[in-house]
C-alpha cells in the first residue's frame, strides 16, 4: 500500500519533469533583467561564455539549455 502510494507520486513528478522545457529561449524581456538593452548584447556574450551544446540556435530565435541558464547573472534587483 505504501509502495504504491510512493510509486504514484514519483510517476506524478516523472510527467512534471518531463513537461518542463529543456531550452529557454533569449527574450528582450530576459536580456534586460541581465543588464543588456538588446537580445544581441545577450546573445554575443552567450556565445562566449557557452559551449555550442549550451547555447543553439533553434529555428529562428536563440535559446539556452536550463542547466547553464544560472551562469547568466541577473542585474536587475
Amino acid at each position: 500500500m505504501l509502495l504504491d502510494q510512493i510509486n504514484t507520486k514519483l510517476e506524478e513528478i516523472l510527467k512534471i519533469h518531463k513537461a518542463l522545457p529543456t531550452w529557454v529561449p533569449l527574450s528582450k524581456h530576459f536580456a534586460q533583467e541581465c543588464g543588456y538593452k538588446t537580445m544581441d548584447g545577450l546573445r554575443k556574450w552567450c556565445m562566449n561564455h557557452f559551449s555550442p551544446d549550451e547555447f543553439q540556435k533553434l529555428g529562428n530565435h536563440w535559446h539556452i539549455h536550463v542547466t547553464v541558464l544560472h551562469k547568466c547573472k541577473r542585474k536587475v534587483v
